[in-house]
């Protein structure tokens, strides 16, 4: 019988009920470095074993060479934006922003060879040029590992890159799709596969927090004080990033140890959202024609108003709301209402009076000042969603007792979040750290000298592989039945593990047994498929999808009809899987790999 795949093709044949559990090899790593990878912010930290003291950094003004092209990275890059946008020729330059979206947003069609569209069109261009995607990534990443090795070159001690552990974060939330995706961009980048490690935002933050007192602690006498969580202490993490929310559920197991109860939720409800329903304000106000006019022809014009609604947003405060007639102020460049001017020949300030926004919105000179209680409705859709996850998490059986909820991550400082927290969960205890946007950091640190730290881990996919099986009459529609092999079912979904379940660090689940579709493979490679239902039948059901492909290379060949084991470990943030050949034994660790 054969199976379905690629070039390389296998089917099961029986499984067996086998579960072991294994160790990654310790490294004497001397230093670990952490890089956040954020959608908004970016930044990196590094600790030498002997000291145990973190040191961060953020991208601030930091240019470098990147092959054929001269990177400007993080605020650079924006001022770099603004300074020149109508001055140089930008067939040649690219602009990106926001660009770790795409791993999350596209990652159905995500691929090793996905291209990355400029953020803005600027000038008379046809359509918005592109770059592959994995070029894009790997040139931070290579910006970040060189800024730290040129600061570890001035420093008196001399550690070798072979010493250094990297650790990269990586929301929750992504598919291991898209974490391999960033794993291959790291390789790309010139980090070695064996020194690096991807950490899970929450679980890094939550890392962190146990080291610090966060949680709320009634006294004798009624006050609470914070104090640190104990063993038992159970607690959602809420990481509320620029461009995702990561929400994870914890429960403290020991004094260094710490485990998931329910597998990641979230959804793009970051704090860029709170930009893009600006965004669509300015096309109800200026119209849709002006903003593109002015995105093409003045994009530093359209940054800049951009820049300023960020500065307002940062210092908007819901308590403002007590005053009805407070209002917050965003400063226009000239060249906004000059094109609006020039376009309806009506002054922007009267056309704003007869509009919907009347006696909401004021223009005044170059300031636009929007009542506060429209103001905050920019922060509506994140608010209202991560408010309804919460709520939904909740009310499940199994976490009615957790009534803690931390919150981190770089716009967790949002007042107007932590009102809608404390007003939508009047029973939680509601605890922001110290410094919540650096959490995730300085954990990220903490977890590369401890990964062990996370003991177990709740399955958020059901995977399995790509099979073929013979026909079971009033099981399979005839459909699915293939007249050409020997009346076999195509596209069986194989379940290696089920959504919600729990699988301890390090442990591979029960192996499954596989035979190879033609004599002598020297090579097998199985489909991968993952999907949120449970119990999928077929790998064409709804909601299945092919993440990628497992592959194995074999020794010296196999006969037609040799049974292989497989067998996967997916505690970790990255798929681990063995073959084993039957006839000899030799065990084979594959490779995931993304679809060409």
């Amino acid at each position: 019988m054969s199976g379905q795949g690629d070039d390389k093709e296998t089917i099961k044949a029986a499984p067996k009920d086998d579960n072991e559990t294994i160790r990654e090899p310790d490294r004497k790593n001397l230093i670990v470095v952490a890089i956040d990878f954020g959608t908004t912010y970016s930044g990196f930290a590094y600790c030498k074993l002997k000291d145990y003291e973190v040191y961060k950094e953020a991208c601030k003004k930091r240019s470098r060479k990147c092959r054929s092209t001269y990177l400007h990275f993080g605020f650079e890059a924006v001022n770099f934006f603004y300074n020149n946008a109508e001055t140089i020729d930008f067939t040649e330059w690219y602009y990106f922003e926001h660009f770790k979206m795409m791993l999350y947003n596209e990652k159905d069609q995500l691929t090793e060879k996905t291209d990355l569209e400029e953020s803005v069109m600027i000038g008379n261009k046809a359509r918005r040029k592109k770059m592959k995607a994995m070029f894009v990534f790997a040139a931070v990443l290579r910006h970040f590992k060189e800024l730290l090795l040129n600061r570890r070159a001035n420093e008196t001690s001399s550690i070798d890159e072979g010493d250094i552990d990297w650790v990269i974060t990586v929301p929750a939330i992504w598919d291991l799709k898209a974490r391999t995706f960033m794993r291959d961009a790291a390789k790309e980048a010139g980090i070695p596969i064996n020194q690096l490690k991807l950490a899970l935002e929450p679980e890094v933050a939550s890392i962190h927090c146990r080291r610090v007192p966060v949680s709320v602690q009634t006294l004798n006498d009624g006050k609470k004080t914070i104090a640190k969580m104990t063993i038992g202490s159970k607690y959602i993490v809420l990481d509320q990033g620029g461009g995702t929310t990561d929400i994870a559920v914890h429960e403290i197991t020991g004094e260094n140890t710490l485990k998931e109860i329910h597998y990641a939720c979230g959804g793009h409800w970051g704090g860029i959202t709170v930009n893009e329903a600006f965004y669509r304000f300015l096309i109800d106000v200026f119209g849709e024609n002006v903003v593109d006019k002015i995105k093409q022809e003045k994009p530093s014009a359209y940054f800049k108003l951009l820049h300023n609604f960020e500065e307002t947003k940062k210092c908007f405060d819901e308590e403002k709301l007590k005053d009805g007639e407070g209002k917050s102020k965003v400063i226009i460049p000239i060249e906004w209402i000059q094109y609006f001017e020039k376009s309806n020949i009506v002054a922007l300030k009267e056309s704003v009076k007869k509009s919907n926004f009347k006696g909401r919105v004021k223009i005044v000179s170059d300031k636009m000042r929007i009542k506060n209680n429209l103001f905050r409705t920019f922060f509506d859709y994140a608010i209202e969603n991560i408010i309804a996850e919460l709520n939904k998490l909740v009310q499940k059986e199994e976490l009615r007792d957790v009534k803690t909820l931390l919150v981190v991550g770089g716009h967790s400082e949002s007042p107007v979040l932590i009102n809608a927290l404390y007003e939508n969960l009047p029973n939680f205890d509601i605890v922001v750290p110290k410094q919540p946007s650096l959490a995730i950091l300085k954990g990220a640190v903490l977890y590369g000298f401890e990964p062990e730290t996370i003991t177990s881990r709740v399955m958020q996919y059901t995977y399995g592989i790509a099979m073929q099986r013979p026909f079971i009459p009033g099981v399979d529609p005839y459909s699915k039945r293939n007249s050409l092999v020997n009346g076999l079912v195509d596209n069986v979904f194989d379940k290696h593990t089920e959504r919600g379940q729990t699988v301890k660090a390090g442990e591979f689940l029960k192996e499954h047994e596989y035979v190879p579709a033609r004599q002598e493979q020297m090579a097998v490679r199985f489909k991968f498929y993952a999907t949120q239902n449970k119990n999928p039948k077929y790998v064409t059901d709804e909601g299945c999808s092919c993440i990628g492909t497992l592959y194995f290379e074999l020794s010296g060949g196999m006969k037609s009809n040799k049974e292989m084991k497989l067998k996967i470990n997916p505690s970790g943030t990255q798929i681990v899987a063995v073959v084993t050949e039957k006839d000899n034994g030799h065990e084979t660790e594959g490779f995931f790999c993304l679809l060409d």
